[in-house]
C-alpha cells in the first residue's frame, strides 16, 4: 500500500503512429512505477470510472485500463441517459436495493462532479386493457423497491402532466424522480477526480494474459507485450469481460451484446413533452421510450435485440431496428409523427444469460473481482454499486483502506461543460478568451476555445469522438458535415498531430488516407 501524500496521476495511451504526441505515449512499462498496484480495474466505462472514483479517496495505487481511447467509450456511450429510480426493479435484488439507493445520491453528485442533470421526472402510460390492468401490479413493486413518490394517474391527471399523451390513453403512473443527465461527462468526471487524486490511466491498452492468476502480485499482459503488476484485479469490462475471464480461467459465464438503437430528434420537438414518456415494460425490456435528452433533442428507443459476443454489427443501425423504434414511440407520443430526425445511433449492453449485477470475489483466484452483466441501469447505480465492491474487496480480498485527507471528491466550477454554460455569454470570459467568440460548430454554437479547453482537459482527449463528447461538436442538426474538418484542424494545430493522422476513435480510423 503507498503511504505517500496525494499525487497527480499519469494519463497515457497505449497508441501506435502520429495521432496523440509522445508525451502521453505508453513506451514502457517502466513509465507506471516500479511498485505493484493495489487494484488494476480493467475497463473504464462509468462503473470502472466510478470504482476508481471512490477508490482514490484512500491511500491506494489503483490503475484505470481500457482497450478504448476515451474513458466512456464502450457501452457507456450508446446508452438513454436516465437517472434510473428503480421503481420497476426485480424487488430484494442487488440492481434494485443500488439503484434505488444511487438515484437519490446523484442530485448532490451531479453538482459535485459538475455534471449537467435535469430531474424531469417520468409517466408511464397504458395505452390499452392489458397494459391498464398492469398499472396496479408496477405501482405496488415500485412501493415495495422503495419508491413512495409514485402515483397512479387517470387519463385526465395524466394528460395534465403530459398534453400531448395519446387521446386514448387508458391512464399511467407519475414518477416524478426520474432524471436525465449527461452520460458522458459522467465518465468523464469520476475519471478526472480520480487522476487528480493519484489514481493512473492507460487507454489503448488491451489486458490480453494474466500470468499468476493465483500469485499475491499478478502480472497482466498488454496487447502490446508490456506487462503491469497488481495485487488486485478488477475485471469491469463490459462486453469483454468474457475474454478477459478467460485470460485467468474465471467461472463460467454467458454474456452477448444486446443492440438497443435510438433515434435523434431535432431540437425543435423538445418543448413538445415534459418528461420521460414510459411505456409499460415486458419481462425481456423496458421497452421504446421518448426521452428528452439534456442537451434539448428528443431521443426514441431503444430496441432490444441479442446479438452473438464478438458481433461487429452491436453497434450498427438497421433500418428494421429503426422503424420499430420510430413506430413504438408514436404509440407513446402520436405527434412524433413528422417530427425531424436528425440522427440515429445504436448501443451494446452487456446481457448475461446467468443475471444481472453478477459479482464474484476470488474469482476462481484470489484476488480476482469480476463484475459482469451490469446492464442499462449501470449509469444510474455507478456511485453506489463503486461503493459495494470497495465493501466487498475489503471483506473478501484483504484490501486494506486508509483515508487520504487531502483527497478530492468534486470537479472545479469551470468544468462545467461549456454547452451547459457557455462560456461566450460571459463578457468577463469572452474578453480573457477572444477564441470563445470563434465558432468551430454553428450548430451547437461550440467555439474554437470550447475545443482547445476539451484537449487540455485532464484527460488529453485526442481523437474527435472524444472532442464531440466533451463539446458537442459533431452532434447538431448536419451531424459534422459542416464542422468536421474545422474541428480536426484545431486538434492538429493545437496538439502537433499530422491532420492526416487525426483519427475518429483511435488508431486505424485515421480521418485522411495518407
Amino acid at each position: 500500500m503507498d503511504q505517500t501524500s496525494s499525487r497527480q496521476g499519469n494519463i497515457l495511451y497505449d497508441w501506435p503512429g502520429e495521432g496523440c504526441e509522445s508525451s502521453l505515449k505508453f513506451l514502457d512499462s517502466a513509465q507506471l512505477g516500479p511498485q505493484p498496484y493495489d487494484a488494476v480495474i480493467v475497463g473504464a466505462g462509468v462503473v470502472g470510472c466510478a470504482l476508481a472514483y471512490r477508490l482514490s479517496r484512500f491511500q491506494l495505487r489503483v490503475l484505470l485500463v481500457d482497450k478504448n481511447f476515451d474513458v466512456g467509450e464502450g457501452s457507456s456511450k450508446g446508452n438513454s441517459a436516465i437517472i434510473h429510480t428503480g421503481f420497476d426493479a426485480t424487488p430484494g435484488s442487488l440492481e434494485s436495493e443500488l439503484v434505488t439507493q444511487a438515484s437519490r445520491q446523484w442530485p448532490t453528485l451531479a453538482e459535485k462532479l459538475k455534471i449537467p442533470y435535469d430531474p424531469c421526472g417520468a409517466v408511464l402510460l397504458a395505452i390499452d386493457d392489458e397494459q391498464e390492468a398492469q398499472l396496479p401490479k408496477i405501482h405496488k413493486k415500485a412501493l415495495a423497491n422503495g419508491v413512495d413518490d409514485v402515483r397512479l394517474l387517470t387519463p385526465p391527471e395524466l394528460r395534465e402532466i403530459e398534453p400531448n399523451a395519446p387521446p386514448d390513453v387508458r391512464g399511467g403512473i407519475a414518477v416524478p424522480r426520474e432524471s436525465i443527465v449527461d452520460p458522458f461527462t459522467a465518465s468523464i468526471a469520476f475519471a478526472e477526480v480520480a487522476l487528480a487524486n493519484g489514481v493512473d490511466l492507460l487507454l489503448g491498452a488491451s489486458i490480453v494474459a494474466v500470468e499468476n492468476p493465483d500469485a499475491a502480485v499478478k502480472t497482466l499482459m498488454t496487447s502490446s507485450g508490456k506487462r503491469v503488476t497488481t495485487r488486485i484485479l478488477v475485471n469491469a469490462a463490459g462486453l469483454g469481460s468474457r475474454a478477459l475471464a478467460d485470460a485467468y480461467a474465471g467461472q463460467p459465464f454467458d454474456i452477448n451484446p444486446r443492440r438497443g438503437q435510438f433515434l435523434i430528434f431535432d431540437k425543435f420537438s423538445r418543448p413538445l413533452v415534459r418528461g420521460i414518456l414510459l411505456p409499460v415494460p415486458t419481462p425481456q425490456t423496458k421497452g421504446v421510450l421518448v426521452i428528452p435528452s439534456i442537451f434539448g433533442n428528443l431521443i426514441a428507443g431503444p430496441t432490444a435485440e441479442d446479438l452473438p459476443l464478438g458481433s461487429p454489427d452491436a453497434t450498427c443501425t438497421t433500418k428494421d431496428g429503426l422503424e420499430a423504434v420510430f413506430d413504438g414511440a408514436a404509440r407513446l407520443f402520436p405527434r412524433l409523427k413528422g417530427q425531424m430526425v436528425i440522427g440515429a445511433y445504436a448501443g451494446a449492453r452487456c446481457n448475461c444469460s446467468q443475471g444481472s449485477y453478477l459479482i464474484r470475489y476470488n474469482d476462481h483466484h484470489p484476488g480476482i473481482l469480476s463484475v459482469i452483466g451490469i446492464r442499462s441501469t449501470g449509469l444510474t447505480s455507478s456511485p453506489a454499486l463503486a461503493d459495494y465492491l470497495i465493501r466487498g474487496l475489503v471483506d473478501n480480498c484483504e484490501l486494506k483502506l486508509q483515508e487520504k485527507p487531502e483527497a478530492m471528491d468534486c470537479r472545479p466550477e469551470h468544468r462545467w461543460p461549456g454547452w451547459w454554460r457557455k462560456p461566450f455569454e460571459n463578457e468577463d470570459m469572452l474578453r480573457r478568451r477572444p477564441d470563445y467568440g470563434r465558432f468551430t460548430c454553428t450548430c451547437e454554437n461550440v467555439s474554437c476555445g470550447e475545443v482547445i479547453d476539451a484537449l487540455e482537459s485532464p484527460l488529453k482527449p485526442r481523437t474527435l469522438d472524444a472532442v464531440k463528447r466533451r463539446t458537442r461538436a459533431l452532434m447538431g442538426r448536419c451531424q459534422g458535415f459542416g464542422c468536421l474538418v474545422a474541428l480536426a484542424e484545431v486538434i492538429s494545430s493545437r496538439c502537433g498531430i499530422p491532420l492526416e493522422s487525426v483519427t475518429k476513435n483511435g488508431p486505424g480510423s485515421e480521418l485522411l488516407n495518407s
